[in-house]
């Protein structure tokens, strides 16, 4: 029995699927030869696709599929152990995972042509303790300068920072406009090489050997496509955890 052991409900990464779909619609533990990976970025392809075609295009057997599949793509992500409690079994996991039920709902947007469209806002309010949890800790941490959400991910980090190389060599290139007297064109140079490797460096994920690693996580930093894909997917289970 889980009882009031704190836990969240959120969309695997994109390298912890548990979950795989199949060409002919089914769904196992293993991906086979063809199984699609059930995380967040399945999710965040699918509400873009969903957003365009729009619920009138959805037929309901359908969306019961697509609910199902959204389902095998989340994890619990557990807290119990911050408040003294046992550790949830994969057991607990899993019962926890299939007395979950997933309801995709269509916000809606009526057009007027001489009066203004006509827009419907669902604002998901999560179940307790999902954001008290992360209330807490951050009343735990008290003042910090800057701000990283409780939930992101490394590939979040490395997204970021590789997204950020051009105001981050602005920011180096800003010292040498200051003329200090010991500061010569050589040593600029080097300066901006080495940042710009670092930031390659620190936005690649690499294997045990060291090397550049195959890895879905390093398919996504190079697609800015499938980033978005992920993140929206990230977004939206976050706000329904």
């Amino acid at each position: 029995m889980t009882g009031n052991r704190k836990y969240i409900i959120i969309g695997a990464e994109v390298d912890q699927a548990e979950a795989f779909l199949h060409k002919d619609g089914t769904i196992t533990a293993r991906k086979g030869r063809d199984g699609e990976p059930l995380n967040v970025e399945f999710i965040g392809r699918l509400m873009v696709e969903l957003s365009q075609r729009g619920k009138a295009a959805v037929p309901k057997a359908e969306l019961d599929a697509l609910e199902e599949r959204v389902k095998n793509a989340l994890i619990v992500q557990d807290f119990s152990t911050q408040s003294g409690e046992a550790a949830l079994s994969d057991a607990e996991r899993e019962e926890i995972l299939k007395s979950t039920t997933v309801r995709i709902e269509f916000e809606s947007r009526r057009r007027g042509r001489r009066k203004p469209d006509r827009n419907t806002r669902i604002l998901v309010v999560p179940s307790d303790q999902t954001l008290g949890i992360a209330d807490a800790m951050l009343r735990a941490q008290g003042a910090a300068e800057g701000f990283r959400p409780p939930l992101s991910y490394e590939l979040d980090r490395a997204l970021m920072l590789a997204s950020m190389k051009t105001e981050i060599l602005e920011m180096v290139r800003e010292f040498a406009a200051r003329a200090h007297p010991d500061w010569t064109s050589d040593l600029q140079a080097a300066l901006e090489s080495h940042i710009e490797e670092a930031i390659r460096d620190r936005s690649q994920f690499k294997d045990p050997a060291g090397q550049p690693a195959e890895d879905v996580k390093n398919e996504i930093m190079n697609s800015p496509l499938r980033a978005f894909h992920r993140s929206v997917g990230i977004y939206a289970t976050n706000m329904c955890r």
